[in-house]
């Protein structure tokens, strides 16, 4: 990989984690700010299934919430973004 496709990568990998993130700590509406801002990593959230409207059965709220497979995929990422982003240190 080129350095511009891996900064590309991690930059996606951390605002999907950012996405996720929030919808977990504190669901953020269908119209916020914060829903306008990452229009794209929400819907690729949404698509993917990590975050949801869903209240039940039949009902869907304004709210976007993490799902359980977005709780794994949020696990999944922080996993990864600790291995790539780990501090070095210089071998003595």
């Amino acid at each position: 990989m080129k350095r511009i496709e891996v900064d590309e990568y991690i930059e996606n990998l951390v605002s999907l984690y950012i996405v996720l993130d929030r919808a977990w700590r504190n669901p953020f509406t269908v119209k916020s700010d914060f829903a306008r801002d990452g229009a794209l990593h929400v819907a690729i959230a949404a698509s993917e299934g990590f975050i949801t409207t869903k209240v039940d059965t039949d009902s869907w709220g304004r709210k976007w919430c993490i799902t359980e497979i977005g709780m794994e995929v949020k696990g999944d990422i922080d996993d990864v973004l600790k291995e790539i982003l780990q501090p070095t240190h210089p071998s003595d």
